[in-house]
Formats: C-alpha cells, sequence, structure tokens
C-alpha cells in the first residue's frame, strides 16, 4: 500500500483526493476522529465534487443496500433494486452535473460486511467498475470506506478490528495508512 496522506488530524488526504494529487478510485479511509460530515461536504463542494453520503449503519443486507443507494444517488423510482441496475446507475451518472467529480462516502460499511460478506464483495466490485470507468474523465469518481482513526495514527484503534486479522468482508483491507487503495 502507498500511503499517500499527509496530514494528521485534518481531512488532508481528503483534499488531496479532491485535487487529484492522488488518482481518484475506491479507498479505505481513516479519517480523523474530529472529522465531521460538514467538513467533507465542504470540502468536496469547494473542489467542486458532488458528494453522496451512504449512511450504511443500520443497513446489514443486500436489499437494504441498494435501497440506501436508489435514495442516495436519487435514481429514477422505476429503477430495479438489484446489482445490475446499480452498476448500470453508477457508470452512467451523465444525468448529474458536477464541475470536478462524485464522491462517494460509504459510512458504516462494516455492518453490510459483517452480515452479508458476500454482498459487500459484490457493492465493492461494483464501485470499483465504476471509480475505474470514470477514472480518466473530467469528473472522476471516488468511494472512500471510512473508519476512525486513533489518536496516535501509528497505534491500531482498538475500536475497529485489527487490520492484520481480517474479518468477514473486510480481507482487502490488511494494513491500510490514512488513506490507501484497495488492493
Amino acid at each position: 500500500m502507498i500511503d499517500i496522506a499527509r496530514g494528521r488530524g485534518s481531512v488532508d488526504g481528503l483534499r488531496e483526493l479532491l485535487t487529484r494529487a492522488v488518482p481518484a478510485g475506491i479507498y479505505r479511509w481513516q479519517a480523523p476522529g474530529s472529522t465531521r460530515r460538514s467538513d467533507v461536504d465542504a470540502a468536496a463542494a469547494s473542489a467542486g465534487w458532488r458528494l453522496y453520503w451512504l449512511a450504511g449503519q443500520q443497513v446489514t443486507d443486500a436489499d437494504e443496500f441498494l435501497l440506501l443507494c436508489a435514495q442516495t444517488f436519487g435514481f429514477p423510482d422505476w429503477l430495479g433494486h438489484d446489482w445490475d441496475a446499480l452498476h448500470d446507475c453508477l457508470t452512467d451518472l451523465t444525468w448529474e452535473d458536477p464541475a470536478a467529480g462524485h464522491l462517494v462516502v460509504y459510512a458504516g460499511w462494516q455492518g453490510l460486511a459483517q452480515e452479508e460478506p458476500d454482498s459487500f464483495a459484490t457493492a465493492l466490485e461494483i464501485f470499483t467498475a465504476a471509480a475505474d470507468l470514470w477514472q480518466d474523465t473530467d469528473t472522476p469518481m471516488a468511494i472512500l470506506l471510512p473508519v476512525t482513526a486513533s489518536p496516535d495514527a501509528s497505534q491500531p484503534d482498538a475500536s475497529q478490528p485489527d487490520a492484520s486479522q481480517p474479518g468477514p468482508g473486510q480481507d482487502a483491507f490488511a494494513q491500510v495508512p490514512l488513506l490507501a487503495p484497495l488492493p
């Protein structure tokens, strides 16, 4: 993994992503504990990115995840609630008009990862496909999977799963820095 974060205790890693100092993609983001949603919204807005905040703290199955995505992204009501429809919508965001890019923050992803690891893996595959498709466009897509950073970023956060001992759906998350691409 490449450590692309510069600052600790701020949203510097996010700012580097939004200014394209690092490439868009899908990342596990060790957000400093003091980071508020409004901080992320302000950073995205100032960079011209459209923020989609997936509040997945109560999501534990595929149906709930797909409904959350439909609501968060504003997909049409007639859209099917299945993985193919999610893929189709995320790879065709031409109806959206961000100036600089699409930023997806999937907060609370751990519930789906633990309860339905296969569904979580499918969601990651779709996010990865969308990020790859938008990578070299004027409006790239970045997906952040936040975890709480420990006060001392060199020490693991005891409230988070041990990254050296991956749990269900977390095998892709070993040894990640503050902002790191998934393998």
